[in-house]
C-alpha cells in the first residue's frame, strides 16, 4: 500500500506540473483540501477512492492514471543479440529496441538484411508513417511507385499505408534503424 500511495503522489505532482497549477487550484478543482492534496503528493496520505475520484474528475484524467507507477526520466534499452524474429530464410532479422506504448506512439526496431535480401511488407493503417535510417551498408526502399536508394546515415520518412518493401542491394549486411509511428 505505501508503493501506491508513493505513485499516486508521484502522479497527482506530475500532472499538477505538466498543467502549471499550483496546490490551491487543484484544490478548488476538486473539491479535496490543499493540506491532503500535500499529503497525497508526499506519498504520507492513505486516499480514500472517493477522493482519487474526486481529484481524477477535478483534473479531467482517469483514475487508473493516477495509479499507475510514474515513468522514469531514463529508461536504457539494449538490442539483445540473441532476441529476434526472422523471414527470409533467417537472412532478414528484426530485433525490438523500444517497444510500443500507447503515450509515446511508437515503436523503435534493429534491422539487420543479408546481401540480396528483400523483404515485402503489407499496408499499414491509414496513419501509420515509418521512418528508416541506414546505419551501415545501403537499401532501397520501395513504397507504391515511389522507389528511393539510400546510403549509410540517409534517412526517409514515408506513409507505409500502402504495400512496401526494403532491399539490400549490396554484397554486405545492411543494418537499418527503423521507427513505426502510430497516429
Amino acid at each position: 500500500m505505501e508503493q501506491m500511495n508513493r505513485n499516486i503522489g508521484l502522479q497527482l505532482k506530475k500532472i499538477r506540473k505538466e498543467r502549471s497549477l499550483s496546490l490551491d487550484d487543484v484544490a478548488k478543482a476538486t473539491n479535496v483540501s490543499k493540506a491532503q492534496l500535500a499529503q497525497i503528493e508526499k506519498g504520507e496520505a492513505n486516499p480514500t477512492v472517493s477522493t482519487l475520484w474526486k481529484i481524477a474528475a477535478g483534473l479531467k484524467i482517469s483514475f487508473s492514471s493516477l495509479l499507475q507507477p510514474p515513468k522514469t526520466l531514463f529508461q536504457k534499452y539494449r538490442v539483445d543479440p540473441s532476441t529476434y524474429v526472422s523471414e527470409e530464410d533467417g537472412k532478414y532479422r528484426v530485433y525490438s529496441i523500444i517497444p510500443y506504448d500507447p503515450e509515446r506512439g511508437w515503436e523503435f526496431y534493429k534491422i539487420e538484411m543479408d546481401p540480396g535480401v528483400v523483404h515485402k511488407s503489407e499496408s499499414h493503417t491509414d496513419g501509420v508513417e515509418e521512418t528508416v535510417t541506414v546505419i551501415e551498408g545501403q537499401a532501397v526502399v520501395q513504397c507504391g511507385e515511389l522507389r528511393e536508394r539510400l546510403k549509410e546515415g540517409e534517412t526517409l520518412v514515408f506513409s507505409a499505408n500502402q504495400p512496401h518493401q526494403y532491399e539490400n542491394p549490396t554484397d554486405g549486411v545492411t543494418t537499418l534503424h527503423l521507427i513505426i509511428q502510430y497516429r
